[in-house]
């Protein structure tokens, strides 16, 4: 089993005039031309898979992947449903620095993000989140994949959903019960 799939490398960006990643207008206009990655919302590309396709932890935990395969459902979770998602030992700390406010004052976003955590109580932009146990084949041991699901993209989503139900208990501010979510798994398994 190769590290990344051939699906991978057709998703990846193009390098550009000095070495730097094409624009991800650009890119989605080459992308979406491709049938086999018609499924796929627009959304995932630019958070994810145009974003981050040059990470190591993005090809380690995902790049094997058949995307031709995969399948992204906009799913509303509740709190309770987002509490035991696993999060990479490589991006633990940062989410859990994310996760430990206790007031809104400390997050940094953006002010329409800000605005959708006050306003709305839940983020902006579902994070994506992956059914690990859809998984129909061995998981390589380069991988750091974690039953039943695994958070992708999201990390400081992800930890201010935390910060906010404790800030919710303080009073401070309503989180919402609900918040969308992008669901990754392979096809053909029950969600």
């Amino acid at each position: 089993m190769n590290k990344k799939s051939k699906s991978w490398m057709a998703l990846k960006p193009l390098i550009i005039e000095y070495g730097n990643v094409e624009y991800f207008e650009d890119y989605y206009n080459r992308i979406k031309l491709k049938t086999e990655f018609s499924h796929i919302p627009k959304i995932v590309f630019e958070q994810w898979l145009w974003a981050h396709h040059d990470k190591e932890e993005s090809i380690a935990n995902y790049g094997w992947l058949n995307y031709e395969n995969i399948e992204f459902k906009l799913c509303s979770w509740s709190n309770k449903q987002l509490d035991d998602i696993y999060v990479i030992e490589r991006y633990r700390e940062y989410y859990e620095n994310r996760a430990s406010y206790n007031d809104i004052s400390s997050f940094c976003c953006t002010k329409k993000d800000l605005f959708e955590w006050e306003n709305n109580g839940t983020w902006r932009t579902p994070p994506i989140i992956f059914m690990v146990e859809s998984v129909n084949e061995e998981i390589p041991n380069w991988s750091e994949l974690v039953s039943p699901y695994q958070l992708v993209e999201g990390h400081s989503r992800l930890g201010y959903l935390h910060s906010m139900l404790t800030i919710d208990k303080l009073g401070k501010v309503k989180v919402a019960n609900k918040h969308n979510i992008y669901l990754m798994k392979i096809k053909n398994k029950k969600a």
